[in-house]
């Protein structure tokens, strides 16, 4: 099955219109850290099994296991981590992308995180965590364009 690269880029900016509108309903701090939390309670775990040193996100202070899977020309990102916070900030990039053809996810950059206020929120061990997924899915999306 073929995915259509300008829906998903379509598709990408009207979950970015999404995810800044739900969080400024919310004001600036500690509500919109537990918003993400929530999503990060919401997100499926992987199973336990999966949770080998060779999936651990390099650079984040949690333990946090990531994976790249690929269904009908779209990838997802199935994780888990040992902290609220940092499976909450994933959560919500993962939950983000999931979905999306790897040529999308090529062709958007994630700046938009800024506007949500998050990044503000978060320590800069998690900042260099939260750059460190983004290196990730970023790498997992060029390796299915180029297979």
């Amino acid at each position: 099955m073929t995915r259509d690269a300008a829906a998903d880029i379509l598709e990408i900016h009207s979950r970015k219109d999404a995810l800044i509108g739900k969080l400024n309903l919310l004001p600036p701090g500690e509500e919109r850290l537990l918003l993400v939390m929530q999503l990060g309670r919401r997100y499926p775990a992987i199973d336990e099994q999966l949770k080998t040193p060779d999936r651990l996100l390099p650079g984040c202070i949690s333990q946090l296991w990531i994976e790249t899977a690929s269904a009908d020309g779209a990838l997802t990102f199935p994780m888990d981590a040992d902290a609220a916070i940092s499976k909450g900030i994933a959560a919500a990039v993962c939950g983000f992308y999931n979905g999306l053809c790897p040529e999308a996810i090529l062709a958007v950059e994630p700046e938009f995180f800024e506007q949500t206020g998050l990044t503000a929120l978060i320590s800069p061990n998690r900042s260099n965590a939260l750059s460190s997924l983004r290196k990730y899915i970023v790498a997992s999306a060029r390796r299915f364009v180029s297979a």
